[in-house]
């Protein structure tokens, strides 16, 4: 009964496939085990999907939000660091484009610039549809990371 329970909990925080998974590592616990894994499960901090997709993926995820938002740090921090490379480019070719004399240095850095915009862009299309799976599996990491400890 008690596994069932914890199943319910966490049946849409977790990839569907591994549900099986977990379930069965459960049924192998004996009461203590199952007690501290019990007991240990509210203090993993597992991701909210809906938070992570609407919040961090749909509304902040051209700043790289939702990848902070399930750890993945480096990769939140390049798509942060393009996104802002590419509008410092825009604003020194708005900036040279009142120069005549470096008109084509000016147009090289806007092409550049909106280049990374369109590359944010399309990463932040991406990770639309992949980031609620890459929560998923983090939380799957951090449930499987209890049963060994």
């Amino acid at each position: 009964m008690v596994p069932s329970l914890i199943m319910l909990h966490i049946y849409d925080k977790i990839p569907s496939e591994s549900l099986i998974i977990v379930k069965e590592k459960l049924k192998k616990l004996d009461k203590v085990g199952l007690a501290k894994f019990i007991l240990k499960l509210p203090a993993v901090k597992l991701h909210d999907i809906n938070t992570v997709f609407w919040v961090g993926s749909v509304i902040l995820g051209v700043f790289g939000v939702g990848r902070f938002m399930i750890g993945d740090k480096l990769i939140g921090a390049l798509k942060l660091t393009l996104l802002i490379i590419s509008y410092i480019l825009l604003a020194i070719s708005y900036i040279m484009a009142l120069f005549p004399n470096l008109n084509i240095i000016s147009i090289v850095l806007m092409i550049m610039g909106y280049v990374g915009l369109a590359i944010v862009t399309i990463w932040w299309g991406l990770d639309i549809f992949m980031i609620t799976s890459k929560a998923k599996r983090a939380n799957l990491n951090r449930i499987l990371y209890l049963f060994q400890s």
